[in-house]
């Protein structure tokens, strides 16, 4: 499951103005024909960039050209001819296999630790002595995080294929990824690639949150690229997206002392299965309160969700209310709360609670071996909000449900 943003349009144009070599170089070899610049050993260097807010376009470049040099400004895709082709390049684009797979451009796909952002972006190439244009490319971008929830450093990727090349934009391009982080983060920049015609080209780097605070960051990708000649244009560093929220801590006791970080807008879910024989009385304990209780807690599209608490303090009293040691326990077996004791929704805090008395085993394995690594592996803080999903048989009718619980001991009260 994975949840979508919705980015906020993306600017129409940039202009860019060739400068001074930016002192990155590396080697890259081209030998496929079909690559753009087929020429071998090319020495690359991406310069930086002075992008133009003034408010020209491709058009008023074409009326002030007074100027020696090409620029390149950024245009919408849709203005482009070869509208066939793009369609269905942008078609194949979207339905690449991934983690999380972006089927729409300008909108943020994300779980609690994977992301993917898909962008379009397409230019025009101006000769600024004649005014005239003298080629034009449409490239996709992708932007694709997968985040570490056992250390505060992962490594994001920039996946960038030119879709379309036409005059001198097939004299051959190259980039490099890095990223911008609000105050408590640091990115690298990839290595640098050229970008062979209608080829993905993978560009990774790394993003650190460094210390051990809890952080709330906001990263934005970038992707910089220019011809393979310097001189004839570039560079153009487009921002991919808007800011995205990522939060980093260290806390002790949900992971290891390196930290870790996740999407926390993006709400868990915990699963807990009835054909699991460590846990599926408890299980089938859940999906009765989940059905039975007036707030349905946890059960998604019912009831709010639940609200995770750390404090040892209210832990206990939740337990000593929804099962206190007065209420007699059969042999083999433990009461079993719900909703969960390291809830805000915990007996102590709700009265709308159950609870039922199981396999004393599965209750300790249910918490042990499946909750609290559920909790650490997705960095469920305190006071962070996640959904319990109850595992049911295929088919099971809701008669059938009702019995499963009969045979239980119902607490009193």
């Amino acid at each position: 499951m994975h949840v979508t943003i919705q980015r906020p349009a993306r600017r129409a144009w940039t202009l860019v103005s060739v400068l001074a070599v930016f002192g990155v170089i590396v080697s890259s070899t081209v030998a496929s024909a079909d690559t753009i610049g087929a020429s071998s050993d090319h020495r690359i260097a991406i310069a930086p960039q002075s992008v133009s807010q003034a408010g020209e376009d491709c058009a008023s470049l074409r009326r002030s050209a007074d100027q020696v040099g090409t620029v390149a400004c950024l245009i919408s895709p849709e203005s482009l001819p070869g509208q066939a082709q793009r369609r269905e390049e942008l078609q194949r684009q979207l339905s690449a296999p991934a983690a999380v797979v972006c089927t729409a451009k300008d909108q943020l796909f994300f779980n609690r630790t994977e992301s993917c952002l898909f962008e379009e972006v397409a230019y025009r190439l101006i000769d600024l002595q004649t005014g005239k244009e003298v080629g034009f490319a449409d490239m996709a971008v992708k932007s694709l995080v997968t985040l570490d929830t056992r250390t505060r450093t992962w490594t994001q990727r920039i996946n960038a294929t030119v879709m379309i090349a036409e005059g001198a934009a097939k004299l051959g391009t190259a980039g490099f990824a890095t990223a911008t982080c609000s105050s408590g983060c640091t990115a690298t920049n990839s290595a640098i690639r050229t970008l062979p015609y209608r080829v993905p080209v993978d560009f990774d780097y790394q993003v650190t949150s460094a210390g051990s605070n809890l952080d709330q960051l906001k990263i934005t990708p970038s992707f910089t690229f220019q011809s393979i000649t310097p001189a004839v244009w570039g560079p153009i560093r487009e921002e991919i997206g808007s800011a995205v929220d990522v939060r980093c801590d260290s806390t002790p006791t949900v992971g290891p002392n390196t930290g870790g970080c996740v999407y926390a807008q993006f709400t868990p879910t915990y699963d807990v299965s009835t054909l699991n024989n460590d846990t599926a009385q408890v299980a089938w304990h859940i999906q009765w309160a989940q059905r039975n209780l007036t707030g349905k807690w946890g059960r998604k599209g019912f009831g709010p969700e639940l609200t995770r608490t750390m404090d040892a303090t209210v832990i206990t009293a939740n337990r000593n209310a929804a099962c206190p040691a007065s209420i007699p326990r059969p042999t083999g077996k433990s009461c079993d709360e719900y909703p969960f004791a390291s809830t805000y929704q915990g007996g102590s805090l709700n009265p709308d609670h159950s609870c039922y008395m199981v396999p004393a085993t599965q209750n300790s394995l249910e918490g042990s071996r499946y909750r609290r690594p559920w909790y650490a592996a997705n960095r469920v803080l305190d006071k962070d909000k996640f959904w319990v999903n109850v595992v049911l048989p295929a088919g099971i009718t809701e008669q059938e449900l009702a019995a499963k619980t009969r045979e239980f001991v119902k607490c009193p009260g």
